[in-house]
């Protein structure tokens, strides 16, 4: 076993929130991280630092029940960029402005996935996510939707709200089945979906 000899760490030339890449593939691409009210909220951070290994610019947009589990703090932190957690005068669930190239509801809870194929817009995420299928049917951006929940909550509801979101062309991508409960995929294979989904050309 290796023993520490107390000397302070090599100096770095990346700044406090920086991160080294691994690749090039999302750079240039912006990627919307929406965070439901799953325990897995709590893996984001490390999902969104992964997804700007590749280059991404990410924003993360956060319900009141994903803050039981993961800090606002925490994702500005690992995003650089403010948590957007409601609807404001500057819209930003409408992304007019910079809009998204990729839309990833990760981890998305049984409530989320049935708003949003029910067509229910009453949260930032489901708010944002009714404008994501519209840039997504007109071409200009991919949704992906990584469901997250106890075991006991697949039904026949979940299952078609699920095929109905694929019907329309909705990247349900399959969940990590361990101990009873569909997990939140492991972020290398969430960071190859959002690569797989860019949708156009660099801007």
């Amino acid at each position: 076993m290796d023993q520490w000899n107390f000397q302070p760490p090599t100096p770095s030339s990346l700044g406090d929130h920086d991160v080294p890449l691994d690749g090039d593939e999302l750079v240039g691409r912006r990627v919307a991280i929406l965070v439901s009210g799953s325990i897995a909220a709590f893996t984001t951070p490390y999902l969104a630092r992964a997804l700007r290994r590749r280059g991404a610019v990410v924003q993360a947009f956060c319900s009141g029940e994903a803050l039981r589990y993961v800090s606002e703090e925490t994702l500005e932190w690992a995003t650089t960029n403010p948590v957007v957690t409601r609807l404001g005068s500057d819209a930003e669930h409408l992304s007019d402005a910079n809009p998204f190239d990729v839309y990833l509801l990760a981890p998305a809870s049984y409530n989320t996935i049935g708003k949003l194929a029910h067509g229910i817009a009453d949260t930032v995420l489901t708010a944002t996510l009714a404008s994501a299928l519209g840039r997504m049917e007109r071409g200009e951006a991919s949704v992906l939707v990584a469901p997250a929940m106890h075991g006991s909550m697949h039904n026949s509801i979940l299952v078609a709200n699920c095929r109905h979101l694929e019907s329309i062309g909705v990247r349900v991508i399959p969940p990590r089945d361990d101990y009873g409960k569909h997990n939140l995929p492991r972020e290398a294979d969430l960071v190859a979906e959002v690569i797989a989904a860019r949708p156009r050309p660099v801007r």
